[in-house]
């Protein structure tokens, strides 16, 4: 059987996913693509279901899922030149702890891209935790493209409240990227370290600066006065990450 109505009952809620509130209400969020969902199922991560655009039912290495038309894929897919395949997938229930090892905090993220981006990198770094306060939801389609299936392999917090998170991180000692910080270079990272990013144009919020114990910063030609977040807390990433080496 093949659903044809962009009004089916069952795609009407799928499609809610694309936006965040729903996603929050149902515990659930969108997959797309083979490789995104294989590493998911891999992984063991909950997938409700699996829909698959006609035509392509045979060509992909997935036994369980609906046939859709082309007009019902469309409502459920958020990408331009879909592979033809989305999942439903179920967000892991985590209980928002200390870190076990080095984390990053994210305070007021808001680019996707760069939230992907530092995902993928904690992960690539052998980082533990990762604490979004007010920032980008983690689990929206862009993130998810971004971090290519990072979010299986680290642990996900998101707060709305940076009190509440902080206080996990009250034994742990807390580095964040400033420009008027020190040179990451010359730092000594010894025990568990939270690196903490703030807004892309906005910078650390003045709670978050009052709970920090260092600032780093990454030295500079002087030609260019800042670099990308993602870009920026990645090299820190890799020198927390070198020294644990």
């Amino acid at each position: 059987m093949i659903i044809t109505s962009t009004s089916n009952s069952r795609i009407s809620e799928v499609s809610k996913l694309t936006q965040k509130k729903y996603r929050d209400r149902d515990g659930q969020y969108l997959l797309e693509g083979i490789r995104l969902i294989s590493d998911a199922i891999k992984s063991g991560a909950q997938i409700d279901e699996i829909f698959v655009r006609e035509g392509l039912q045979h060509k992909l290495p997935f036994d369980d899922f609906t046939v859709v038309s082309d007009r019902v894929f469309a409502k459920i897919s958020d990408t331009v030149h879909s592979q033809g395949v989305v999942a439903v997938a179920r967000k892991p229930q985590v209980i928002m702890t200390e870190p076990q090892g080095d984390c990053m905090v994210f305070d007021g993220l808001q680019d996707p891209g760069n939230a992907g981006t530092l995902i993928r990198t904690a992960v690539a770094c052998g980082f533990s935790d990762i604490y979004a306060v007010n920032s980008v939801d983690l689990y929206s389609p862009k993130v998810l493209r971004s971090a290519m299936s990072a979010h299986f392999c680290v642990k996900l917090h998101e707060s709305y409240d940076a009190s509440v998170v902080f206080e996990l991180l009250r034994d742990v000692r807390k580095i964040a990227a400033d420009m008027s910080g020190k040179d990451v270079f010359h730092m000594n990272f010894d025990g568990k370290v939270a690196l903490i990013l703030g807004n892309e144009g906005n910078g650390l919020s003045e709670y978050t600066m009052d709970q920090v114990d260092e600032t780093v910063s990454l030295p500079m030609s002087g030609k260019i006065e800042s670099l990308n977040v993602a870009v920026a807390g990645s090299v820190i990433a890799y020198q927390i990450f070198s020294q644990r080496r």
